[in-house]
């Protein structure tokens, strides 16, 4: 019976070898076999099948018989899987505690300030789960204001989604919020789209009629972050943080040039 490629990825992600997986369910196929016969079922080498069946009779997975020629019997699957959660939860437990002793230590450690010029920093970010991951955090640290500009009136519906949790914790902060965006389609209602910030009286939106090639936004005046494309989602593109207050000042008059030529939805 040949060897599911899924079956393999499980165990993997239990904290076996691919080589592991592949030795060990070749076994609970067909029973106590010797190395020469492993290699031949999982074709490897018959060296490596040797060293990987001596890996599993370490963790605990195989046993060996004596017998002549040598075999090796694998431990029913029920009991290896419930084996290799256990371990996995006390692998999980100890990296737990070690973070807490970690984050002890530092927790009294105070960064020495410099100079703004040597502070500036820039930071690119590519991969998308990392993007929102980044986005939260420099939103949720924001004491006084967001400008958002977004051009791209697809992501009015998906930022609000996104960041929602983010934004009842903001107005809890009584943070201002300005959005200026692409003017939605007319099947688009703001009030749907962000009924849980639109009573809030520190939450304005408003539109501009043309698109705008831009797509960023500015946190307490300190940080910026820029999403490359102005035409996809957020995520869907390289994002760059900033706290650079040059480019910080530069996007906040634009913000202010498109925040007084636009328009609230509900005049």
């Amino acid at each position: 019976m040949m060897l599911q490629d899924e079956d393999v990825q499980t165990l993997t992600r239990f904290g076996l070898t691919s080589l592991q997986a592949r030795v060990y369910l070749s076994l609970i196929r067909t029973g106590s076999s010797t190395v020469r016969k492993i290699a031949e079922k999982t074709n490897i080498a018959r060296q490596e099948a040797q060293r990987v069946t001596t890996e599993l009779q370490n963790i605990g997975l195989v046993e060996k018989l004596l017998a002549n020629p040598t075999e090796f019997e694998p431990l029913p699957i029920d009991e290896a899987v419930t084996f290799l959660l256990e371990r996995k939860e006390k692998a999980f437990l100890d990296l737990k505690e070690n973070g807490v002793v970690l984050l002890r230590r530092f927790a009294n450690k105070q960064i020495e300030s410099v100079n703004e010029e040597k502070t500036t920093q820039f930071v690119i970010t590519s991969e998308k789960e990392a993007i929102i991951r980044k986005s939260k955090i420099v939103v949720d640290r924001t004491k006084d204001s967001w400008d958002i500009i977004s051009g791209l009136w697809k992501n009015i519906s998906y930022a609000s989604s996104l960041f929602k949790e983010q934004n009842i914790h903001a107005q809890k902060r009584n943070v201002r919020i300005r959005i200026v965006a692409e003017k939605l389609p007319e099947q688009q209602a703001v009030d749907k789209i962000y009924k849980h910030a639109i009573n809030y009286p520190n939450f304005e939106i408003r539109f501009i009629p043309s698109s705008i090639p831009a797509l960023f936004g500015i946190y307490d005046r300190k940080e910026l972050l820029v999403y490359t494309s102005s035409e996809k989602l957020i995520g869907d593109s390289p994002m760059l943080w900033t706290n650079s207050l040059t480019l910080i000042a530069a996007a906040q008059s634009y913000f202010n040039e498109l925040w007084n030529e636009a328009v609230s939805p509900f005049v």
